[in-house]
């Protein structure tokens, strides 16, 4: 991860301030503690048997790694919608807001921030349309967990596939 080295607003050296019980980033100039807030995503782990669908991502971060169809909220966007948006960016399938269902939160480390992942799950009965890896998505595959757990160094995280177990019961049990 990322350090940060100056202050965000006025361009000062960040110094290293106890607040909160925390060691934090504080910039002696605005007299603000700068603080590293996780940004959020939206994604859905679309169900097909014992399997999910993931892609292959495009672009960095974690470009050529799988992960499930996701990414970063817009400012005025609710998680449903964004994660409904992405999986149609990413693979071409729509879906119905209030057939997802919350799995999971995932926490993951990207090169320049922490990101919390809204993961939703849906059943591929309730998509509509066709397969197709599209935006910064490489390639779309349904893949069982143990296909993810044997090429788990081309897994954006261990967390996905956790989160892909979870999205599976979640489904076979309302099936």
């Amino acid at each position: 991860m990322k350090e940060l080295a100056y202050c965000h607003k006025c361009g000062t050296e960040l110094e290293s301030r106890k607040h909160e019980e925390r060691e934090r980033y504080y910039c002696p100039e605005c007299s603000e503690i700068r603080y590293r807030n996780s940004v959020p995503v939206a994604g859905v782990f679309v169900v097909r048997g014992d399997e999910v669908l993931l892609i292959k991502r495009g672009n960095e971060p974690h470009k050529n790694e799988w992960s499930y169809p996701a990414g970063y909220l817009e400012f005025d966007e609710k998680p449903e919608e964004g994660a409904v948006r992405e999986l149609k960016e990413e693979t071409s399938l729509t879906a119905d807001q209030k057939e997802l269902e919350l799995v999971t939160t995932i926490h993951l480390e990207h090169p320049d921030k922490y990101v919390v992942g809204n993961a939703y799950t849906v059943s591929f009965d309730q998509t509509e349309g066709e397969i197709k890896a599209g935006s910064d998505a490489k390639d779309a595959e349904f893949l069982t967990v143990e296909e993810m757990r044997s090429k788990v160094s081309q897994i954006e995280s261990p967390k996905i596939i956790e989160a892909a177990e979870e999205a599976i019961r979640t489904v076979n049990r309302q099936g």
